[in-house]
Parts: structure tokens; sequence; C-alpha cells
């Protein structure tokens, strides 16, 4: 067998085992309830700016 084949098969083991994932229940997103402090010394639009930086990577 030569390295390519097996490969192929592998990766078409992959994707028969990824489409026949069923997502459950426990997969949903849980909502956060409770309060959150900050204690640092940056302003707000300093958190804010850093959030910006942080979602766009």
């Amino acid at each position: 067998m030569s390295m390519g084949t097996f490969d192929a098969e592998e990766h078409e083991r992959r994707e028969k085992k990824i489409s026949s994932v069923v997502a459950d229940s426990d997969d949903q997103r849980t909502n956060f309830e409770g309060q959150v402090e900050y204690t640092g010394d940056d302003s707000i639009e300093e958190l804010l700016a850093r959030l910006k930086e942080v979602k766009a990577k």
C-alpha cells in the first residue's frame, strides 16, 4: 500500500465518522448569570479597544 492510498482511505474514514456525529443537547451554550468585577486601572474605552483586538484574531 502506498502512502497516497493510505491518506485517501484515512480521509474517507474520517469524513464518514464526522458526518455521523449527532449534536447533543449538552452542546448548547448556557447563559451566564452573575456578576463580573474588574479592579484594574484601564478605562472602559481601553478595555473595549482590547476586546475588539481579541475578537479580531
